[in-house]
């Protein structure tokens, strides 16, 4: 590579700015990437029209200034430039430069954090690309690259089944007697199965990633940070979170400008949570999206870590932040249901965490998204007594545990609700499955005592306007022993021993149904409230 690059220095010092293109075209992103300082320096003295009408040029110089932490603003502002210019002339160019264009396209939206917009030009590279001839793929040396960046920016813009594809066609197209240029294909295809949890092909393509093709630098730099968090997240389903600390040790980034860094803050924040420091598990991730100022906070970085911020708040015993958290950042989606449906089942309130859980499910959901929703629904049923449902409910969750290899999911329920299920999975033959993994719960252990009944809630939710235990008693329709016998068990149960008290640890928790966690409330039927009492 140095080589090349004292080519290019020779080329544009004679002004041949086609032999420039015919070196770029050759060694494109490992250029851009590993040599960005040489080309910004041999580039920024062309004149700005000759950069406009060599888009290729004009893409490289742009890109050069991307991994300056300060420069970040000027290479957007070069970039888009050379999109306007290289608006409508595409198809006077060479196949092999479209291709090289649509997919430096691709990049750039995703560069300055709008990758959506480059959706068009990332399918548009992916055709072309493929309609390259043979003689035509031989001028361009890195064809497994360029698919990879192209797969990546698919993978931002949240098109992660496009991205997939993108990948195994980039690892097809390395050579597999020298599949060096193949790497970063395998990294993102390891670790987008594992953050989907579909363990077992993570397991196949770390594999791969572990042979002694690659080498300990591509494992370690940027295109090894998937692979990275795959292997961490493999060990984390093990509950070996020293593992998984290793593999984070290992990789060798920049935090300030790695575009990864939301899936290295919630795999770290993972880890965290395993070793058992939920505490620092938040404290790291909100240090990592403080380093990243707007973009930490921007709506789509919120949303994205909104998952596990929710599970840490729960293992910090603080069901209310978790549901705000989940409010505020995770919108409607299936996976908001599954994560409100745990919240609520931390709560007690196992008809919201069975109606939330039943209206997560929609197809496409991912298999870490359904392991979760099925243990979830389980935990939930088995609130009450083991039944047929309950028995073909552990079988399929037992089904899908066994064909994912994922383990995790079991431990993001309260402890007494893991071990029915653990007894549930052994009712229906699978105690096997975690036999031989020492899966226990990530959150604060909560007794089970502790949870109020629909009627208690009921009585809670009047005692915020009343400490009269007649008119509690006549609002209810019951009597005042009545009211007297469920006002000191909520006393009891909250740890309390006074209205005021019981009604500020209530808020604390998110019981009342005024709050904000008023989904969570009881269904107030005092219609039925004679039936009920």
């Amino acid at each position: 590579m140095p080589a090349t690059v004292q080519k290019i220095s020779n080329a544009v010092a004679d002004e041949d700015y086609d032999a420039v293109m015919d070196l770029l075209r050759a060694d494109w992103f490992p250029l851009i990437a590993v040599h960005s300082d040489e080309l910004r320096s041999l580039l920024r003295d062309m004149p700005p029209s000759d950069l406009q009408s060599r888009p290729l040029l004009g893409f490289a110089y742009g890109l050069s200034f991307y991994g300056l932490p300060h420069h970040r603003l000027r290479s957007a502002r070069i970039l888009v430039s050379v999109l306007r210019a290289a608006h409508g002339r595409k198809r006077e160019l060479p196949a092999i430069d479209r291709a090289l264009i649509r997919a430096s396209e691709a990049v750039a939206y995703r560069l300055i954090g709008r990758p959506r917009l480059g959706l068009r030009s990332a399918r548009a590279a992916v055709r072309a690309l493929d309609g390259l001839s043979e003689d035509q793929r031989e001028e361009v040396g890195d064809i497994p690259r360029i698919y990879s960046q192209i797969g990546t920016s698919f993978y931002c813009a949240g098109n992660v089944e496009e991205a997939l594809g993108t990948f195994v066609k980039g690892y097809a197209e390395a050579l597999p007697e020298r599949p060096h240029n193949g790497f970063g294909n395998i990294s993102m295809l390891a670790g987008i199965h594992a953050f989907r949890g579909d363990m077992g092909l993570a397991a196949q393509y770390a594999e791969l990633a572990r042979e002694d093709c690659w080498t300990e630098i591509q494992r370690s730099m940027y295109s090894g940070t998937f692979y990275r968090l795959a292997e961490a997240m493999i060990a984390l389903e093990r509950f070996d979170s020293t593992s998984a600390r290793e593999h984070l040790a290992s990789m060798v980034h920049d935090r300030d400008t790695i575009e990864f860094w939301a899936e290295i803050a919630i795999v770290e924040a993972w880890t965290k949570l395993v070793d058992g420091r939920p505490g620092e598990a938040i404290a790291r991730l909100d240090a990592f999206v403080t380093r990243r100022g707007a973009e930490g906070r921007s709506v789509g970085a919120r949303h994205r870590l909104a998952g596990v911020r929710g599970v840490i708040h729960l293992a910090l015993g603080d069901p209310h932040a978790a549901w705000a958290a989940l409010r505020r950042d995770l919108g409607s989606g299936a996976d908001a249901h599954i994560q409100r449906a745990r919240v609520a089942l931390v709560l007690g309130r196992i008809d919201v965490a069975l109606d939330e859980s039943r209206r997560s499910v929609v197809a496409g959901l991912t298999s870490r998204s359904e392991a979760e929703r099925l243990t979830i629904e389980l935990a939930a049923l088995l609130r009450t007594a083991p039944s047929t449902r309950t028995a073909r409910l552990a079988l399929h969750l037992a089904a899908v545990l066994e064909h994912t290899g994922q383990r995790l999911a079991l431990a993001l329920i309260p402890r007494a609700d893991l071990e029915r299920v653990r007894r549930a999975l052994g009712d229906v033959g699978r105690e096997d499955l975690v036999q031989n993994v020492p899966v226990r719960s990530l959150l604060l252990s909560w007794d089970d005592q502790t949870s109020l009944t629909e009627r208690e809630a009921v009585v809670l939710d009047e005692l915020v306007h009343t400490s009269s235990i007649k008119v509690l008693a006549s609002t209810l329709y019951v009597s005042s022993n009545t009211v007297k016998s469920q006002v000191r068990s909520i006393y009891r149960k909250l740890g309390v021993t006074n209205r005021a008290d019981a009604i500020a640890v209530a808020r604390g928790r998110g019981l009342l149904r005024d709050d904000d966690l008023s989904p969570l409330r009881p269904r107030d039927s005092r219609s039925n409230a004679t039936d009920r009492s």
